[in-house]
């Protein structure tokens, strides 16, 4: 027999007999995985690897600790790709020529922002703390940095919103099971509740929120652009619509819901007016439709049975306007505020690690970073709102497509008022990073012809 297929028989064999192992000694799922790396680098050029990596990690981030080794919570597969990717990114690294010189500024605009929250490190009380929540403020830029970098096409973002749908679709039909059944992922944090929360979807999130906020952000793009030029694939685009919206209801995330609904309108409205209002008409006879009485009634829920939670989150806002200025505005030191919180609420109140979410991520930046953090975090956004909408200006077509970074940048503010905690959301990042990276490619194609002419 040959020498060369008895090898790859063995190691195949090998392959499997370990990747068996794996489920019965947890540690052993790590073997299959450095194997995978090493037969990936056979088949590709470092570049397409590290190409490649980067779209697993976006990806294996939507699922966190869900697709942890068992037994090892912590070691996930997002945890084990990161230091992989980071190492083939430096590795393949060309130079600066693939990003605008308005990218650049809204990069340095970030620097900025985790430069001025690295100084309050000096007098934080909670350095533990503080230095795993500059690690997030990290991750994150490396998020968006990256994406610019791997998504140069309208292609590559292609194949990036197309297996995000299955993400999505994933989301959708565990959040229907959920809703049914009052079953949950051993990862959520609904596991333990009991009576009517039990029965709200959380997917493959930690809560509610961040599973609406993960529809509302994503579903926009996956409309735009994933192509879909066959009956199955609209019919595939309109079942999408149809769940991500009744997950969003069935959530209770208010600010989701009005999101959605005016994102989705304004696309439609884009896309033909006369369908946007021909929407608008036939809205009072589908809510006569015997089916929607009981979506009438959980809407109404969400917005008159919530009294509590829009005090609680009042509360928190009031506190920690008072901990930013007991701080002059210098910050208390990165991810402190959470513990300072804690001192004004019952342990009922307060995260598995004795803290209490913000619910407003730029209040939470200006108490936790100081005031000079929080400018350049909104210089940041400003210029990036700016950016999108000459974007959408300058583009006499017109088509959907130019639209989708103003939307998702209007969104943000919304979505980091309905998720508890932004900095450690990568779904959010990513999806800033798409924003980013389209904006990165007109700049370019309009740098490059000023330099032609």
């Amino acid at each position: 027999m040959d020498r060369t297929l008895i090898l790859k028989m063995i190691f195949v064999l090998g392959f499997l007999v370990t990747l068996v192992l794996s489920f019965f000694y947890s540690i052993m799922l790590i073997v299959p995985l450095l194997i995978g790396i090493f037969v990936f680098s056979c088949f590709f050029t470092l570049k397409q690897l590290a190409e490649l990596t980067w779209f697993m990690l976006a990806i294996a981030s939507f699922f966190g600790s869900i697709l942890s080794i068992p037994g090892l919570e912590s070691l996930f597969l997002y945890r084990l790709l990161l230091p992989v990717q980071i190492t083939l990114f430096l590795l393949t690294w060309d130079d600066w020529s693939w990003m605008s010189k308005r990218t650049r500024t809204m990069l340095l605009f970030l620097v900025g922002w985790l430069a001025s929250a690295l100084i309050t490190i000096i007098w934080t009380e909670y350095q533990g703390i503080a230095f795993r929540n500059v690690y997030f403020m990290i991750e994150a830029i490396y998020l968006l940095f990256t994406a610019i970098y791997y998504l140069k096409a309208d292609k590559k973002i292609e194949w990036l919103v197309t297996i995000t749908s299955g993400v999505m679709a994933v989301n959708i039909g565990i959040g229907l099971y959920e809703i049914n059944t009052g079953l949950h992922l051993s990862k959520s944090g609904l596991t333990d509740v009991i009576g009517n929360a039990q029965f709200l979807p959380s997917g493959i999130f930690f809560n509610p929120n961040d599973l609406a906020s993960f529809l509302a952000l994503f579903l926009p793009i996956i409309l735009v652009y994933m192509h879909s030029r066959t009956i199955i694939g609209s019919l595939y685009k309109g079942l999408l619509v149809i769940g991500a919206v009744y997950i969003i209801i069935e959530t209770q995330s208010r600010i989701a819901f009005v999101l959605i609904l005016v994102i989705l309108f304004l696309l439609l409205l884009r896309y033909s007016w006369r369908w946007g209002a021909l929407a608008l008409l036939c809205i009072p006879f589908v809510l006569q439709l015997p089916g929607m009485q009981d979506t009438i009634n959980q809407v109404n829920q969400t917005y008159t049975d919530k009294t509590n939670s829009t005090d609680l989150r009042l509360d928190i806002t009031n506190y920690t306007w008072q901990t930013a200025k007991e701080s002059y505005f210098m910050g208390v030191g990165p991810g402190n505020v959470q513990i300072e919180l804690a001192k004004y609420f019952p342990a009922e109140e307060q995260n598995n690690d004795g803290a209490v979410s913000v619910h407003n991520f730029l209040l939470e930046v200006l108490a936790n970073y100081g005031l000079l953090s929080l400018l350049f975090l909104l210089a940041f956004l400003f210029y990036l709102f700016y950016r999108s909408w000459r974007y959408w200006l300058e583009n006499k077509e017109k088509k959907v497509k130019y639209l989708i970074p103003l939307l998702i940048t209007l969104a943000f503010p919304f979505i980091a008022f309905a998720s508890s905690t932004t900095l450690e959301k990568s779904y959010i990042w990513i999806s800033f990073g798409i924003v980013l990276a389209i904006l990165n490619q007109y700049d370019k194609r309009m740098e490059t012809k000023d330099e032609t002419i």
